[in-house]
C-alpha cells in the first residue's frame, strides 16, 4: 500500500492578476523531472506573461511507477492543475535523449536511433521533437508508458516535449550566445546536469552527465571542452538550475573555471514581481517551455 504523503510545493509563486485573468487563454506549461513536478502558468494575450509557478520535489524513487504514485498525490493537493486551460504542454526532464541531424532522420528508425545510445527500457514510449532552423535537428528520447499515459490522460492533452528541446530554443536568446571563445551551459538537476556547448553560435555538444559532487562537474565539463578545442580558461560558462553560490558545484565551479557566470532569465517574456524576487537561473528549463508552445 503506497503511503499518502501531505504534498507541499517547495516554491509557489503567484499574485492577484492570477485572479482576475481568464485561464482558458493561458498555457500550462509542466515539467516533470526525477522526483520533482513544476509548472507555471503562461499567458500570451498580456506580452507573454508568466503567472503563476509550483514546483513540487519528492524523495527520487528507482521506480517510474513510485514516481506516478507521487504525482497522482499532487493532483489530489493541486486543484489549479484541474483548470481548462488553452492548452496543456507536457515536458520530460527524466528521459535519455538524443540528437539527430534532421536530414539524416526518419520517423520509421526513431527507436533504432534511441537504442544505438540508450539500452531499451521496459515500459518506454520513445518520442520525437522536430527543431526548426537553424537548429534542424531532432531531439529523440524515451519516456515511461505509464506515466505518460496518466498525463495525458488527466490532462487531456497529446503535446509532449523534452526539455533539452526547450533549452536548445532558449539559448540563442542569451546575450553571451555568439562569443567568440565559444560558450557552455551547464543546467544542473538533482545528481545529473546536462551540458550545452556552442562554439560560434554553432551547437556543438549536447549530453547528459551524471554526478556525485562538484568535481565531477568540473571534470565532464573540461574534459569536453577539451576535446572540442576548445579552452576552459576562455569559454565562458553559464550555469542554471536551484542553487546557489554556496552550493559545491559553483564553489568547485568557481575554483577553475574564471568566466562562469549565472544564467539569464529569458528576456522575451514578463514575469510578475514575485517570481523576479527569485534568481532566473533556478527555473529558466521551466519558463523555456513557453518557446514550445
Amino acid at each position: 500500500m503506497s503511503v499518502l504523503y501531505h504534498m507541499q510545493p517547495a516554491f509557489t509563486v503567484d499574485d492577484a492578476t492570477l485572479l482576475e485573468t481568464d485561464l482558458t487563454t493561458c498555457h500550462l506549461l509542466v515539467l516533470v523531472g526525477r522526483g520533482a513536478l513544476s509548472y507555471v502558468v503562461f499567458d500570451p494575450a498580456a506580452g507573454g506573461k508568466f503567472l503563476a509557478l509550483k514546483s513540487y520535489n519528492f524523495q527520487p524513487q528507482k521506480l517510474a511507477v513510485a514516481d506516478l504514485e507521487m504525482i497522482e498525490q499532487v493532483f489530489d493537493a493541486d486543484k489549479l492543475l484541474f483548470t481548462a486551460f488553452r492548452s496543456v504542454l507536457l515536458a520530460f526532464d527524466t528521459a535519455n535523449s538524443t540528437l539527430v541531424p534532421e536530414k539524416h532522420y526518419s520517423p520509421q528508425l526513431k527507436k533504432e536511433y534511441m537504442h544505438m545510445a540508450y539500452p531499451e527500457k521496459l515500459q518506454e514510449v520513445v518520442l520525437a521533437d522536430i527543431l526548426p532552423p537553424p537548429l534542424s535537428v531532432v531531439n529523440i528520447y524515451s519516456a515511461d508508458k505509464d506515466l505518460l499515459g496518466f498525463l495525458r490522460k488527466e490532462f487531456s492533452t497529446d503535446r509532449v516535449v523534452h526539455a533539452h528541446s526547450a533549452l536548445l530554443q532558449a539559448y540563442p536568446y542569451d546575450f553571451d550566445f555568439r562569443n567568440s571563445e565559444g560558450i557552455a551551459y551547464v543546467a544542473v538537476q538533482r545528481n545529473r546536469f546536462t551540458l550545452t556547448i556552442y562554439s560560434g553560435g554553432k551547437l556543438v555538444n549536447q549530453q547528459e552527465q551524471p554526478y556525485q559532487t562538484g568535481l565531477d562537474v568540473v571534470y565532464h565539463l573540461v574534459n569536453t571542452l577539451r576535446l572540442l578545442s576548445l579552452d576552459e580558461q576562455k569559454v565562458k560558462v553559464k550555469l542554471g538550475g536551484a542553487l546557489t553560490s554556496d552550493s559545491l558545484v559553483y564553489q568547485e565551479l568557481y575554483k577553475f573555471i574564471p568566466r562562469l557566470e549565472w544564467v539569464q532569465r529569458l528576456p522575451e517574456f514578463q514575469y510578475i514581481s514575485k517570481m523576479q524576487e527569485i534568481p532566473g537561473y533556478y527555473f529558466h528549463n521551466l519558463y523555456a517551455l513557453a518557446l514550445c508552445v
